[in-house]
Order: C-alpha cells, then structure tokens, then sequence
C-alpha cells in the first residue's frame, strides 16, 4: 500500500507551502490504525497536498498511495479519499498547472478503483462512483457502474451511479437519468442535476417527485454533494415554469418546506430577473406567515429579489419596526431591502431602533444607498450623531481609524455628505464629530458647500495636525475656500518625513494642479522609469506622475514610468490607464501599444483595466467599432461593467445599441462576482444603467 514510499525526494516536490517534506508522514498517517491520528492526517492532506481545490507536483506523485490507501480495507476514511481522487478529475473541483501530471496518474491507477464499486461499505461506494467516474478509465468505468446499477440496493449510491453514467457516457446516462426521476430520494435529485449539466430538461411528469426530494436535499451527503457545492443547483437551472411549479409544490405543508420555499425563491432570484419578478406574490404570502422562520426567510428572499420587491415596501416597512438585535433577524433584514430601495419608509424604522438604543446593521448601506432628503430625518440623524458621540474613550479611537466602524457615526455621516448643501443643519454636529471621524467628516463638510465655511477654524485646526487626517482636513478647506496653501504644506511634510501615503491621498492632492508644483522634486524618486515591485507602490508612482503631469505638464517626466506601470498589468495598470485617458490626445502615442495590450487582453492583466484602456484608446484615436466588442464583453463579465456602459454612451456610437438591448433584456443575471448580498441589487443597478445608454444614445 505504502511501498516505495521512502525511494521518493519529497523534499524535491512542491506543495501548497513549498517543498512537500512531509508528504511521507501525512500518507503515513492516512494508514494509522488510530482513527484520530488518521483524521489529523486527513486534515494535513487536505491543507498541503490538495489546498482548496489546487493541486501541485507532489500531488502527482501521491496519487498512486491514495488509491492504495482507499483500496486498503483497513483504512479509515476511504471515503474521503475517493472523494479527492474524484475531485482531482472533477472540472468543477480542482487546478492547478500540476493537473494535467495529476490526471495522468489517476488514469494509470483506475483500475484499482473499479472494485471499489462493490465496497461492504455504502459510504465508501457512493464515493467510489465519484473517483470511478473521474478517474479517466473511459469505457471500463461506463460498463463498472452499469453493472453496479443492476445490483446496489442503497439509494445514495444509486444517485452516484445515475451522475456517473452521465459524467461518463452521456448517451447511456442521460436515459438512466430520464428512467430515475421517480426513483427513492436522493435518486431524482441526483437524476435532475445530471440532465440539467446536460442542458435537458426535467419532464412536467417528475416534478412533483423532484419537489418532494429538493424538501429533503439536506439529507444528502456525500462525494457528489461535495461537488455540487460550487456549481448551481437544481432550483437556479430549472426553466421558470418548472421551478415556479417545484417551488409552489413545496410550499404547501411544514412550516418547514415554507422557509424551502422561500430559499428556493431567492436561489431563483439570483440566477433570473424575471424569477425575481415572478416572486413578488408568493414572497407577499410568505411574509403575512404565522411562523416567524418562515418570515425570516421570505425577508431574506426579497433582499435577494432586488428592486422587483419595490411594491412589498409596505409589507417590509412593517417588519421594520421590530427588534433589530438579531442582526439576521427580519426586522434588521427588512431594513436593507428598504435601505436598498431607496423607500421613504426605512426612515420611522431607523428612528425606532435609534430610540431604543439600536443600531441596525443596515447602516454600513446608508452611504451607497442615500435615502431621500427629510428635515424629520435629518433631526433623526443630528440627534442619533450627538448620542453615539458620547461613547467610550475605546470606541472613539477605533472609530477615528480611516477604516471607521460601521457602529460609528460614518454611516450617518455619509447620508450628511449625500445630501450636500441640504445638510447644513447638521454643522455643528459634524464639527462636534471631526475628532473621532477625521476621515468622513472632511468630506461631508466640503459636499455641503459654502454653507460649511462655519467650519473653517475646525478645519484648520485639524490641517496642523498630524498624519492623514491633517491632509483630509487641508483636503477639504481647499474645496471650500479654494486655498490650496495647507494642502500643500501637509503634503510636504508628509513627503518629508517618509509618512506612508496611499494613491488616494496623493489623488487629493493632485487637485490642487499648479499649486502643487513646489511638490515635484519631492516626487521625482516616484518616477523611476520601471514598475516597481508591489501593487500599493505602483499605484503611488501613477498617483505621483498625476501631480506632476498636472502641475508642471511636463510629459516626459511622467511617461516612462507610466508606460512601465501599463506594460506590468494587474490592477496598478487601471489606475495608470486612467490618467493616460487624462492626457492630450496627441499626447497617447506612445502609450497605445500597452493600452491596446490591456483592452485585448494580451498584455498581463487581471482587474478593472481594460475599461480605462479603451477610453484612453478612443480618446487617441482608435475607432469604436474596435472597441465596442472588448467592451460589450466587459459589460457581460461576472462583475458587470457600469464604467464601460458609460464609456460606450460617451463614444456616440448608436451601432452598439442592439448589443446593449441584449445585455439589458436578456433573463439571466449578469453580474455574479463580488460581495454576495449586494449581487442581485448591482444586476439591477446595471440594468438600469443600460437602459439608460440606449434611451441617450437613440436621443
């Protein structure tokens, strides 16, 4: 089972965490007679030898003792080891440029996996059918599961079998799964997944059979179930007649299958706009439910609706006014929605909650959701700002970091700056609030304007400080009272004593232009000609040849290294794109070739470049029918692009508009990638967008 194992350098191999020394003890311990001992090592195994789904060389070379080991009767956890030898075939599990070595070397082992099918052990044949099935053995293993299917008596492995076949050999898979929809749980289960990777569809006749197997999915464990963790399931790939039908089935009886229900609408949601819409009436149902779980989940699943829940505002604004101390609860839930929508009717929630104490969670939402300005809200706010200001010595010093707190007054404090000019009530408060958020009120005081000029001893108190807040505070006093002499000064003194600047500082200096001219000796060492090392530094040096370029306009200071900083990709080349679409026109030809690297994607890049590039481009002359491709694509990315929607609405060109209309109509959702319960509102967010550009551009 081990033989050979110490002919091996595994010191030569490498691993997750660099050369795989101890790869010998972990597969000895794999084979510990003490089951502890073999768990540990299953955990170690699990951490350096196949890391969250990557493999490496020594995984390559390991694969030949784990299919003796999960061939060893005696060892513990055999299951979990077919579940990783499936999982290094698997397309949905694993990566890796080992791969290809690691595929290689289960091919040339599946043999010893075919008996594995007829394991004693029912947990260990499940997982057999997942190794079998990606193990490579082409038509030995088609014809193993076959056979097996006729004999095996558990329905778990009878549902590994029915994906298996499928994985296998589709045309003998898919008519056994067609065969199995009516079969005992999980069979059906198991049976839709398979024809639903093979984009058929489950016949009107088994969903009532698939219903009754979603409502016990949690019952089903195993290899495959693992798998499934990173694809959709069967609700989000059923068609929307069909998944209304499953879902509707579910929700009659237990309070139980209603909270499934309702889960099973927000799956839905997430995955199509128009299923989102389609389950306003049920949700509407759901929250008038007696059982306060199933309330809970159908809250939770008009969040994951979007704006197609505007009209359960009423129903949601009642909900609002209950206890907010569970922050999962319906009432902490209902906030957001509102706060999301943009509803007047999140105001007496946020007030009730104020009064007794609260803070909702919803708050961290207020800045990128600004309600509609109220005087009652505003008095709401000036008075809730006064009392969180009256905290402990603590919470002020946590909350005076530029990261804030969200139990802080920045959630408040940019509602103030949302509302500009309309929130110079609130001024005597902000000034109250400077010491303990020196990041946020800066910014608030300059978004209300001359009326803030009330602040300006404040202010320049503040700007003879210390560190960054010093630059916040001179920031601000140079948009209100146009005086751009303290930020210079702070600036300075920053640069001179090596104070560690972000690109965002250096930005807010960049506005004081030509002022910022003394500023440039200062600069120069930024500007090196070559890219530097780190991410953080690459992003200084492009905010550095931003203030020089626009103080001294001296191109030639700026340009190699901004080339440089093209040329090296990743996300530092967004930033430097973007001041490339800053410049003269006639000034972009020599950047052309790295900024058509990023729009095309062959230079290296990863991150929010290629949108900047192609601005930078048009703006130098390329012509748009070249670039709305490289765009639309961006736009149907998994993060969505609202920046490329408004750069083709900038361009003009109304040829794109039929690419856009796509884009906007079509029912799948768009934006799939970034923080998860905002994924649904940002799709409706850039849907809205579009629609936008097509009425501008056909205007």
């Amino acid at each position: 089972m081990l033989d050979d194992l110490d002919t091996i350098d595994w010191d030569r191999l490498g691993g997750a965490y660099g050369p795989a020394g101890d790869a010998a003890e972990i597969l000895r311990g794999l084979a510990s007679p003490d089951e502890g001992v073999a768990g540990e090592a299953l955990d170690e195994f699990f951490s350096s030898i196949w890391h969250q789904g990557t493999v490496y060389p020594v995984t390559a070379v390991a694969v030949p003792f784990i299919v003796g080991l999960a061939a060893g009767r005696a060892v513990h956890h055999r299951d979990a080891l077919c579940f990783a030898l499936g999982g290094f075939g698997d397309p949905n599990m694993s990566d890796g440029s080992a791969l290809p070595a690691v595929r290689e070397a289960l091919r040339d082992h599946s043999d010893s996996l075919l008996p594995l099918l007829e394991d004693p052990e029912e947990a260990v044949r499940e997982a057999a059918t997942y190794a079998v099935a990606y193990s490579g053995a082409g038509d030995k293993a088609a014809s193993a599961l076959a056979a097996r299917r006729e004999v095996e008596d558990d329905p778990q492995v009878q549902a590994g079998i029915v994906l298996g076949l499928c994985a296998v050999d589709p045309a003998v898979g898919i008519p056994v799964a067609e065969a199995a929809l009516r079969d005992p749980f999980p069979v059906p289960l198991a049976a839709a997944h398979a024809l639903l990777d093979a984009r058929r569809a489950v016949p009107d006749e088994a969903l009532e059979h698939l219903a009754a197997a979603i409502e016990r999915e949690a019952e089903w464990n195993g290899a495959w179930t693992e798998s499934f963790t990173r694809v959709d399931g069967v609700i989000e790939r059923l068609d929307s007649v069909a998944a209304r039908t499953v879902v509707t089935m579910m929700g009659t009886g237990s309070a139980q299958s209603r909270v499934r229900q309702a889960e099973n609408l927000a799956l839905r949601s997430r995955a199509s706009r128009s299923a989102a819409r389609e389950s306003v009436g049920q949700l509407r149902e759901l929250l008038a439910d007696d059982d306060a779980d199933v309330v809970a989940a159908a809250v939770a699943a008009a969040g994951d609706a979007g704006h197609a829940v505007s009209s359960l505002a009423p129903e949601l604004a009642h909900l609002a006014l209950g206890d907010v101390t569970d922050h999962r609860g319906p009432a902490n839930m209902a906030i957001a929605v509102l706060t999301r929508l943009r509803d007047d009717r999140v105001i007496p929630a946020l007030t009730a909650a104020w009064e007794r104490g609260r803070s909702p969670d919803a708050l961290r939402l207020l800045g990128d959701n600004v309600p509609s300005f109220a005087p009652d809200l505003l008095a709401a706010i000036r008075g809730r700002l006064a009392i969180v200001l009256d905290a402990s010595a603590s919470e002020r010093v946590e909350w005076a970091t530029s990261a804030g707190s969200s139990r802080g007054p920045a959630p408040l404090i940019a509602v103030l700056r949302g509302w500009g000019p309309a929130a110079a009530p609130a001024l005597g408060v902000l000034v109250d609030a400077l010491p303990v958020a020196p990041y946020a009120v800066p910014m608030a005081l300059a978004a209300i304007g001359p009326a803030a000029r009330g602040a300006e001893a404040a202010l320049r108190a503040a700007a003879d400080g210390d560190g960054l807040p010093a630059l916040r505070a001179a920031h601000a006093l140079h948009q209100l009272c146009e005086e751009p002499a303290p930020l210079i000064a702070v600036a300075a003194g920053l640069l001179d004593n090596g104070h560690r600047l972000t690109d965002w500082d250096l930005n807010l200096v960049a506005e004081a232009g030509p002022d910022a001219t003394s500023l440039v000796p200062r600069l120069r060492a930024h500007l090196t000609g070559r890219a530097a090392e780190t991410y953080p530094d690459r992003e200084l040096q492009v905010a550095a040849a931003r203030i020089v370029w626009r103080a001294v306009g001296d191109i030639d200071a700026v340009a190699p290294t901004l080339d440089a900083v093209l040329r090296a990709g990743e996300r530092p080349a967004a930033r430097a794109a973007e001041l490339s679409a800053e410049l003269p026109p006639e000034l972009l030809g020599r950047f052309v070739p790295a900024l058509r690297g990023l729009a095309e994607r062959t230079e290296s890049f990863r991150g929010p470049a290629r949108v900047p590039a192609a601005r930078a481009l048009w703006r130098a002359g390329t012509a748009t029918a070249g670039l709305i491709p490289l765009l639309l694509e961006e736009i149907a990315g998994p993060w969505g692009s609202i920046d490329g929607t408004d750069l083709l609405t900038d361009m003009g060109d109304a040829d794109v508009v039929p690419g856009l209309r796509a884009l906007a109509e079509q029912d799948a959702r768009i934006v799939t990638s970034g923080i998860w319960d905002s994924l649904v509102w940002d799709d409706d967010n850039l849907r809205r967008r579009l629609l936008d550009a097509i009425t501008t551009l056909l205007t």
